[in-house]
């Protein structure tokens, strides 16, 4: 569609759609229906090479003492409808001699059926096949008995009958040849007849059962409606046009009523391509103008000649409808399917025209090409239904595409919004981490200040004492501030830091030291607070060693218990108190085993005693 521009106040220049499409494209789709319909036309087999070619023949009707002269190609019209007549030619050649190689008889271009004899001995034709019609035109070959030909004049009768059918009967030049001079066009000529209709109507079948199978999905899509019943009442037609299906007379004129029930749905269908209301009457009227002239044909009220250009012209107004409809159709909205469809339902116009003027003797050509318009309609239909598959699947892409970057940046929002709230649940944990540390603070730094403050008040001279309650205030609050840098696996590190600070204060007051913590499991989940509270349970229970034992050696070990759970042992050589009250360090500890999710056991031994601490290795938040 092409591009048109305007100006609006301002200055701005604005684009709209044409209503025509582009000129290129117009010219290119006249162009190649054009040049399909006038390839049967250029297409004509010439005598073959190397054969001898007659070119003239006596002609007379089986029966008639009346012979003429003709030249061929020759067509004659027979007088009556449906019955048997026969038309004989006598054709005469010299040959300069016997020869020793085969020899045929070759017709290109025949219509009806043919037997032919040669200086009276009988010819072998080759075999029919079930795609010969010889009322549509098709190539005779016959092979001519040995020694049948001669030195001298021969002479060959030719008997054409027409079994079946209107069409005038007709002869091209006949050639005699050997195999090598006429082989090669006959297998031209037999593949452009025949195999092409026996590739054609398998064709036909598939696309058929492809569309009859889309439809029953899609039954809401006018356009395969249209496509199945046109693809399946057309493969009807076709199988009772076969002089194989052996319905005679009966068979032609369903077949010649049931041409315009297709170029009616072929009108259907080119209004559910552009998108138009479909004539109420239209769906009725395809089963209705058949079914109506074929009551009329059988009957007897119309001769069976008007039956057939009743049919013929209400099919070819149809497509000539269903032409314009898609030719304008193109033409406003550059719908690419319409401009598919419309030029073989031209050409089918155009074919139709040409067979019509066949069949009442108008215009002299051995073939009908109607036939080669349903192959070309078949075509199209596959373009269609490939285009329409290809534009799904282009749709599904884009929306594929759009969904992925909506989620795209939806995950992107959430993962803001995600951020924002980790940041806010960290504020928060913070906050709540400081209100209890600063409640361990109050707990541990203001016990050892109000001592040293006793110890003050109560001896002036104390400075020991001073010093060691000081240096207790001091652990207490490095222990605290060390917390505040722990992530979430750094357990061990502050395990590590423990020992560098115990370890000092131990050694000056000479008690043994033993740390071992390489079997313990790795934890995570760790907060400055878990960290803070496993510290002071360590340090509670060295704290307890020194003052209850005195001990003179203390271990600490860690090790992963059998249900998999962290532990961590202090264990001390001290003299064991006889009872555990339940002052309040004992009850701080067990209470920071309970948020740490673990567990605390304490166990008198022969030569001390010893403090446990299990605790999951994945620490609750």
């Amino acid at each position: 569609m092409g591009i048109h521009t305007r100006r609006i106040p301002g200055g701005i220049r604005t684009r709209r759609p044409s209503r025509h499409g582009k000129p290129a494209a117009w010219i290119f789709l006249i162009a190649l229906t054009a040049a399909i319909g006038m390839l049967p036309h250029l297409l004509r087999f010439s005598p073959p090479a190397g054969a001898l070619t007659i070119k003239e023949a006596r002609f007379g009707l089986e029966g008639s003492a009346h012979e003429e002269t003709v030249s061929l190609p020759h067509t004659w019209t027979p007088e009556t409808l449906y019955d048997l007549t026969t038309g004989d030619y006598r054709l005469s050649f010299r040959a300069p001699g016997a020869s020793d190689e085969p020899m045929f008889l070759f017709i290109p271009a025949a219509r009806h059926l043919i037997e032919a004899w040669v200086n009276g001995q009988r010819t072998i034709p080759a075999p029919d096949t079930p795609w010969s019609t010889p009322t549509s035109g098709y190539s005779f070959l016959a092979r001519i008995p040995d020694g049948a030909v001669g030195e001298g004049d021969n002479e060959i009768l030719l008997r054409q009958t027409r079994r079946i059918g209107w069409l005038p009967g007709r002869l091209s030049q006949v050639s005699v040849g050997t195999a090598e001079a006429v082989m090669p066009t006959y297998k031209l000529s037999n593949f452009l007849i025949e195999e092409l209709r026996a590739m054609t109507f398998a064709l036909h079948i598939v696309l058929t059962v492809g569309i009859a199978s889309i439809w029953t999905a899609r039954r809401h899509d006018p356009v395969f409606r249209w496509l199945a019943l046109i693809s399946i009442t057309s493969i009807l037609v076709v199988i009772t046009q076969s002089p194989h299906a052996g319905l005679g007379a009966l068979g032609q004129f369903q077949a010649t009523s049931a041409m315009s029930a297709v170029g009616l749905m072929a009108l259907g269908m080119a209004l559910a391509i552009a998108g138009l209301p479909r004539p109420r009457l239209l769906l009725p009227a395809v089963v209705l103008v058949p079914a109506t002239l074929l009551i009329l044909g059988q009957a007897g009220l119309l001769r069976f000649q008007v039956i057939g250009l009743l049919s013929a012209s209400i099919t070819l107004a149809a497509y000539l409808a269903a032409t314009v409809i898609l030719a304008h159709q193109f033409a406003r909205k550059r719908n690419w399917d319409a401009a598919i469809m419309a030029g073989p339902c031209a050409l089918t116009v155009w074919f139709g025209l040409h067979d019509i003027l066949v069949v009442t003797g108008r215009y002299d050509d051995p073939f009908l090409f109607a036939s080669y318009a349903r192959t070309l309609m078949l075509v199209a239909i596959m373009i269609i239904l490939m285009s329409r598959l290809a534009r799904s699947l282009n749709s599904l892409d884009t929306a594929n595409d759009t969904l992925r970057q909506r989620l795209a940046a939806r995950e992107a929002e959430l993962g803001l919004l995600h951020e924002k709230e980790k940041i806010h649940a960290n504020q928060m944990v913070r906050e709540h981490e400081r209100q209890r540390l600063m409640q361990d603070l109050h707990d541990g730094m203001s016990g050892h200040l109000v001592a040293i403050i006793a110890l003050a008040e109560r001896n002036k001279e104390g400075g020991q004492a001073i010093e060691r309650a000081a240096r207790a205030a001091l652990d207490d609050l490095r222990l605290v501030v060390h917390s505040l840098d722990l992530g979430d696996g750094d357990l061990g590190v502050a395990l590590a830091a423990f020992r560098e600070r115990l370890e000092p204060q131990l050694r000056r007051l000479g008690i043994e030291f033993h740390w071992s913590t390489e079997k313990l499991p790795a934890v995570t989940g760790v907060t400055p607070q878990n960290a803070l509270s496993v510290l002071r349970i360590l340090q509670e229970a060295v704290t307890n060693a020194i003052k209850h034992g005195p001990a003179r050696r203390i271990a600490i070990e860690g090790r992963t218990t059998e249900d998999r759970m962290a532990a961590l042992q202090v264990s001390n050589d001290g003299v064991p108190q006889p009872r555990i009250g339940s002052g309040n360090g004992l009850g701080n500890i067990r209470r920071r085993a309970r948020d740490l999710g673990g567990r605390i056991a304490f166990t008198p031994t022969d030569d001390g005693a010893s403090l446990l601490l299990v605790f999951p290795a994945r620490l609750p938040e």
